[in-house]
């Protein structure tokens, strides 16, 4: 069993990190694996134990994410040549700085060639924000500024945190004319798990990606996009397994309007509690719960946040706030959704 540290370098970062681990472990045959935090999001890191082959693992993962790229990839012509862009996650899908949109790939396939053939992996490579959003400092579009950041790390932590992101992390991206948001969830577990309640916050990971719909506005909104996301995750029920644990959700969201970047919104949410509100209701009738958060949302989505609200910060009036918001916008709750709030409110 042997013990791996992540670099220590930010909590965002190092946690992704610590995915890549899990998933180099379980690619490489490990029967226990354990997700240790320690210390806090601004100086803290985490260890990961494990019995597989870590090198094997980790070259595996990463030949099936290099394959997805460009498997998916199709040619678009710019000012700088041809580019292969694609909707895997360390490409276009999550990313909205085009720097990184080939230099990444072609990174990881470097440190994959090197570490297949035994190689000393040198060097060290830029962080773009979508791994660790204080990486880059990104004014507001009305002062726009584009470019890298300074911040460097070595090609092993930086290829893992990429395979930890790409299996672990959902995330909803957003477009609607000039301006793209993509919302990033990272899952922070508060306290040690093992080998299945991580694999169980893979079920998170399932997601369409990308929406364009124009009447989906409300996903410019993180903690609406967050909702979204929970709602329509169909093994919701086997990540229920693990929310008896302390986790939270770290969000950030890249915002892109024409040239203009900047990170918004960071925050963090109680995700074990999202995930037990929807799990009273979505146990009595996933249909009736879906069909009815589906039409708030696009038609009155105050009362969405509303609900959000009360199930976070424990305000219970805020439950019935939301639904007195739905009766006046002509959405009528079933009786399946009333139900599951009272119970939520009874166990809480």
């Amino acid at each position: 069993m042997e013990t791996y540290q992540t670099p220590s370098v930010d909590g965002i970062f190092d946690l992704y990190v610590a995915y890549g681990y899990v998933e180099a472990l379980v690619r490489g045959g490990a029967k226990e694996v354990t997700l240790i935090p320690r210390g806090t999001l601004e100086g803290g890191y985490y260890s990961v134990r494990g019995d597989g082959d870590f090198r094997s693992g980790l070259i595996g993962a990463l030949k099936e994410m290099l394959s997805l790229h460009y498997a998916f990839g199709n040619y678009r012509y710019s000012r700088e040549g041809v580019k292969v862009i694609s909707d895997a996650d360390f490409s276009a899908g999550a990313n909205v700085n085009n720097t990184y949109w080939d230099s990444v790939p072609s990174r990881l396939r470097d440190v994959r060639e090197k570490l297949k053939e035994g190689k000393k992996l040198g060097g060290k490579y830029p962080l773009p924000i979508t791994l660790m959003p204080s990486a880059g400092k990104f004014i507001p579009k009305h002062m726009g500024v584009q470019g890298g950041n300074p911040l460097k790390i070595d090609p092993l932590n930086y290829a893992l945190a990429w395979v930890g992101f790409h299996y672990y992390t959902p995330y909803i991206r957003y477009t609607k004319g000039t301006r793209t948001w993509v919302h990033i969830y990272q899952v922070a577990p508060q306290e040690e798990l093992n080998l299945f309640e991580v694999l169980a916050l893979k079920d998170l990971k399932k997601h369409f990606p990308h929406y364009y719909e124009a009447n989906m506005s409300y996903l410019s909104n993180p903690r609406l996009a967050l909702f979204y996301h929970i709602l329509h995750t169909e093994s919701l029920g086997a990540v229920e397994e693990v929310t008896r644990k302390f986790l939270l959700v770290r969000s950030y969201t890249l915002e892109r309007d024409g040239n203009n970047q900047a990170i918004r919104s960071y925050g963090e949410e109680d995700l074990g509690k999202l995930m037990d509100f929807l799990w009273e209701l979505k146990k009595r009738s996933t249909y009736h719960t879906v069909r009815f958060f589906d039409a708030l949302l696009r038609k009155e989505s105050e009362a969405v946040l509303a609900v959000i609200d009360a199930v976070i910060n424990d305000r219970p009036e805020g439950l019935y706030q939301g639904l007195r918001i739905a009766k006046r916008a002509g959405i009528t709750p079933p009786q399946s959704v009333v139900e599951g709030m009272e119970a939520f409110i009874d166990e809480t």
